[in-house]
This record gives C-alpha cells, structure tokens and sequence, in this order.
C-alpha cells in the first residue's frame, strides 16, 4: 500500500506539472515538457529560462537598491513664488569700529600699556585693563598674533558683555534714517541690538528671542536679543513680509560713522561694515559669512530667494533618506525653531566647552557654563576647526571632541531659505553734496554710508524635495522588468499557487 501511494503521489506531480507546462503564461515554461522536444532541447530551454530569471532578478536587485537609497530626489516646483508671500530677510549690521575714542581710545591705550609694561618691569595698574581685555575678545588675529601680552596681564574679566554694551557705540549715532516699503522711519526703533562675535550688531527683521530660543535652557545673566515691540497699533511684529521687488519696496539704511572713532590696531585695514543677510529664524554668526561694506559709499544688494520645501510624499520618509530634519524631529538646546545654522552654533558652543572649559561670551550657553576669558582666545579660534573631524585626530581628547562632532548632525531644514546677491556700489561724494546745500565744515567729521536691500525680482522659482520612488514605482518597475524577461504577472504568480496547492487535490 505504501509503495501503490507512493506511486500514485508521483504520478499526480507529473501530471500536475505537465498540466502546468502546457498551460503557463510564463514564457518558456511549456518546453519543459513536450514529447516532440529531445533532451537537447529541454535543456536548452532550460539554461535560457534560468539566465532570463538570473538577469530579471539582477535589474530588480538594482531598482531595489535605486529605491532603497535614492528615494528623494530635488526638481524645481511646477509653479513660482510671488516674494510677498516670504518674509523679507533679517538684515544684521555690525560696524568694524568697536568702541568710540572718547569712552576707549583703543589704540592709544593698548601703546601706554605697553610702556608702562616695560618700564616698570612687567606690571601695570592701568584702570582700562579690564575695557582693553574686553574689547581684545572683538579683534581679528592679526591683533593677537602681535599683542599676546593682553592676554597675560591681570584683570577682572566677570561681566565682558557689560564691558562691551558700555563701551559699545551709540545706536543713534550710527544709525541714521531708514526707508522700508516706501516708508522713512527711525533705524534706532526699528533694529534692534544683537549680541555676536563680532560684538553688539543692529539687525533687522529678526524673530523675537523669545521665540528663537528656550529660555528655560539659558543662563540669566544677559540677553542676546533687544525685546521686539510694535510702535503702534497698525504695526505688526518681525518678521515683515516682503512687499515686492524692487528699490521702493526694499530697505535702505544711512549709516554715520565720527572719523575719530575709526581705529585700525583691533580690526585692521579693513575699515566699514559687516552685513550679513539672513533667514528671519536664524540667529547671526557674522564671522561665518558677510559682504564687506566700506565707508562713504552707496551699496546696493539685489537679492533672489533661493527657497527649498519639502512635498507630503517625501515627509514620510525618514530624515536619513531625505536628508532634512522637520522642527519636531531634531530638538536643539537652545534653540526653538532648528536650522542647519542654529544647529552649528549649538555644535560649536558644544565644543568650544569640550576643548576650553568654557564657551564665547556670544555662544548660548547654560547656567553652569562660563564665559571664557582673553586668555582662551586661541582655544576659542582653533575651536570651529574642529567642527569637520578629520582622520588624524588620534588623540584622547580630540576623539572625544570627534565624538561630539559626530552627534551634531546638523543637516539642513526641510524648508530653508537662503538669498544670492549682486551687488553695486559707488562713492558718496558728500563734500560737494554739502557744499551745493551751503554747509561747510561737516563733511570732515563723519562717513556717510547707505545701504539698499531688495528683491530683484516679484516670482521666483521654488525648488523641491519630493518621492523619487515609491512603493507603487517599484512594484511597476519590478512589473516591467519580469514581463520584459519572463512575460511574469500577477495573474502567472497566482498561477503558480494554483497548481501547488488546489490542482493536485483536484486530480
């Protein structure tokens, strides 16, 4: 009896493949089994069915792989932007002169100093010792190159932001009127000061601190940002809105700077302003990227957007695919609202405390932080180069510091916005200006400087992460590519579950 079964379960899978050979809608299948075919033939039939198979499945390998790694691709959106429906960029202003020669005489102190110095042998009880190591934490390294010994005489360094807020300039002397949206306005309401490494800037449209950073997570001991308000009750809050493209709906700004405050031991030759265009939700790193303003003369900068968004479709990837954080995916420390830059300020703060002890008076740091003094300069300058960790780090320390490095991640947002420039110049020929008008004897005492900011254009064109592959975009592929070599489908699948499973009972 065992063996009749065994016989008889033979002969059913015969008949049930012959069955199937001969009815197949995959393409090669019904050679298999035919009695005109010889054994040579069969064969035949038999290694091309199985190279067919080896090459279908080696080109789905690939679209897997395609899918798998490359699911997000960037193209430009189908329709464009109207500028007033971005915000019109934060504008930050920070003059190379540091202080004004009749609270500091910068210069002319740091050479008594240095007098006294020898003179008495190595020691010096100079009352601006404390403003001179303060106001030395603004200056460029050509400055601490040549005068290392600031950084070695003894001072009390416990409040350098006060120290700088008290010697910094006037902000109604510097700032002159301002024109935005066809509308003059006093500059000093309407920027508001700023706290970064460059010292005390005046910026333009940026978001209230409260809203940039977490208060909870910050020392109290000062503030980074002046509070925004309005002035009346027609007036909103930053950030504005562009009002179109171009000079009349843009910002102009005079700037004024006394002649007798311009010193060029701290900064150097290199005598004006930095400006630094930025996203309203960014907090200014004016040392990492600005145009160059020189005095007495008239800047024009035309800007075009430069916008990136992210579709619905690519959103429910994860972030190592697209490569972009949402806000609620990447909390930061300090900062509420996450950009690629907030970010990279956050790392640096991070390791500037790693490698120093102690982080930039302009750093957002906690309450357990402390500010560095001048004596850190170097650790604080040779910081940021250890933001991109390199392979000859072997050290201890420095791995830990790669280590850090490592957890930042910050990859850029989701939805950011950056702006190119062109920009125009020429001189300010204030002299005749005056002149012509019969006031004499003025243009000697101050530079005169504008600056224009505006759109160049009303539309532009966004550009776009979205689904490069998705699920229904793979199984087409894989479709395609079983049909093209094996003329397979869902139908020849279904086939094949048929005649293992329900068939042999039939028979």
């Amino acid at each position: 009896m065992s063996k009749h079964g065994k016989r008889l379960r033979r002969s059913v899978r015969e008949e049930v493949f012959r069955e199937y050979c001969a009815n197949s809608s995959i393409h090669g299948v019904r050679y298999f089994d035919r009695d005109e075919r010889t054994a040579c033939e069969r064969f035949w039939w038999l290694v091309v069915f199985l190279l067919s198979m080896l090459g279908c499945c080696v080109m789905i390998h690939k679209t897997y792989v395609k899918w798998n790694q490359v699911p997000i691709i960037v193209t430009f959106s189908e329709k464009t932007t109207p500028v007033w429906d971005i915000h019109f960029p934060a504008i930050t202003i920070c003059p190379e002169t540091k202080v004004p020669a009749n609270k500091l005489n910068f210069t002319a102190e740091m050479n008594a100093l240095l007098e006294d110095y020898h003179d008495n042998n190595g020691t010096s009880d100079r009352e601006s010792i404390d403003q001179l190591k303060a106001v030395a934490q603004l200056c460029n390294i050509i400055f601490h190159s040549d005068n290392k010994l600031l950084q070695y005489v003894n001072g009390t360094e416990d409040d350098v932001v006060g120290m700088l807020k008290n010697l910094s300039l006037s902000r109604h002397g510097t700032l002159g009127l301002c024109q935005y949206s066809n509308q003059y306005m006093l500059c000093a309401e309407h920027l508001k000061e700023t706290l970064t490494e460059e010292g005390f800037c005046y910026t333009f449209n940026l978001m209230p601190d409260d809203e940039i950073f977490r208060k909870s997570s910050l020392h109290a001991e000062y503030t980074y940002m002046e509070s925004w308000f309005p002035f009346s009750d027609t007036e909103t809050l930053a950030p504005l809105y562009a009002r179109g493209a171009g000079l009349h709906a843009g910002l102009l700004v005079y700037l004024k700077q006394a002649k007798e405050d311009v010193d060029y031991m701290c900064t150097g030759f290199s005598q004006g302003y930095k400006v630094m265009i930025h996203d309203p939700t960014e907090y200014p790193q004016v040392s990492m990227r600005n145009m160059r303003i020189p005095f007495g003369h008239e800047i024009s900068i035309a800007l075009k957007p430069q916008m990136i968004v992210t579709s619905q479709s690519a959103a429910d990837f994860s972030w190592e695919k697209r490569q972009c954080f949402f806000n609620h995916e990447r909390h930061l420390r300090y900062f509420k609202i996450y950009n690629q830059e907030n970010c990279e300020l956050e790392c640096l703060t991070n390791v500037t405390q790693a490698m120093c002890e102690c982080v930039r008076f302009s750093m957002p740091r906690s309450k357990d932080m402390k500010v560095c003094p001048l004596s850190m300069w170097k650790c604080m300058y040779d910081a940021k180069w250890f933001m991109h960790p390199t392979d000859d780090l072997a050290s201890s320390r420095n791995q830990k510091i790669k280590a850090i490095v490592n957890r930042c991640n910050c990859l850029p947002a989701c939805s950011s916005l950056t702006y190119d420039v062109e920009t125009t110049q020429t001189m300010l020929d204030v002299e005749k200006f005056l002149q012509v008008n019969h006031e004499y004897n003025k243009s000697d005492k101050f530079y005169i400087t504008t600056i224009a900011i505006y759109f160049k254009e009303s539309y532009f064109i966004t550009s776009k992460r979205s689904e490069l592959y998705g699920w229904v975009d793979f199984l087409a592929n894989c479709g395609g590519l079983l049909g093209l070599f094996m003329g397979v489908s869902i139908l020849s699948l279904l086939e094949i579950c048929y005649f293992i499973t329900i068939r042999p009972f039939r028979v």
